[in-house]
């Protein structure tokens, strides 16, 4: 099943569902739901920043990306391909879903990401749970998280939570861009770009 993409591991020997099963469970009503609501408002975000955007979805310790648009122009490689992953500390979006966590629940999540993965996953996290906690805390007061060089030098990311209906997954609207284009100065526009679509993809999904 591994062989296959049906499963793959995780921390401490365990499994988790594999990015091949996940291509065929998005074809479920939910996923496509999704997917549906976001594109049209995504696409109005990559006319704005001719940017990579797009749309995930907290799994496990992990964003799970349900939709993205490509911009064939940028320099920023293209890491969110659907039905990939990233570490929720890595991504502006995986920042964003966490920012919307109760305390108890992000506490937990740095007790694992502090913990060094012998399955070869990412670097632990080094910086204190209050560090932790702070920075989260900001992102939530602001409503949008940004990461820099997080995952690839010379890029970042801002990302905005959505408001989600009742029992549907956390979701997240990010973009990626150059750090030229994401000088202090620039993230407000970019935010409230981000923001207009998370609230057109809310209500398209009934949340609002």
């Amino acid at each position: 099943m591994k062989r296959a993409g049906w499963l793959e591991t995780g921390a401490a020997g365990s499994y988790r569902v594999g990015t091949r099963l996940w291509e065929l469970a998005s074809r479920s009503s939910s996923a496509e739901s999704l997917a549906a609501a976001a594109i049209p408002f995504m696409s109005d975000v990559h006319t704005v920043l001719r940017q990579h955007v797009h749309v995930g979805v907290v799994e496990g310790h992990d964003v799970l990306f349900a939709e993205r648009i490509a911009a064939s122009g940028s320099t920023v490689p293209l890491r969110s391909n659907v039905a990939g992953r990233l570490p929720l500390r890595r991504s502006a979006t995986g920042l964003a879903l966490l920012s919307q966590c109760p305390p108890r629940t992000v506490a937990q999540y740095h007790r694992a990401a502090a913990t060094p993965d012998a399955a070869g996953g990412p670097a632990a996290l080094t910086v204190t749970a209050e560090r932790f906690a702070a920075d989260l805390a900001v992102f939530a007061q602001r409503g949008y998280a940004i990461q820099r060089e997080r995952i690839d030098h010379g890029t970042g990311g801002v990302a905005v939570p959505l408001r989600a209906p009742a029992g549907h997954r956390a979701v997240a609207l990010g973009t990626v861009l150059p750090l030229e284009e994401m000088r202090d100065a620039d993230v407000p526009a970019i935010m409230q770009t981000l923001r207009v679509a998370g609230h057109g993809i809310s209500r398209a999904l009934g949340a609002l």
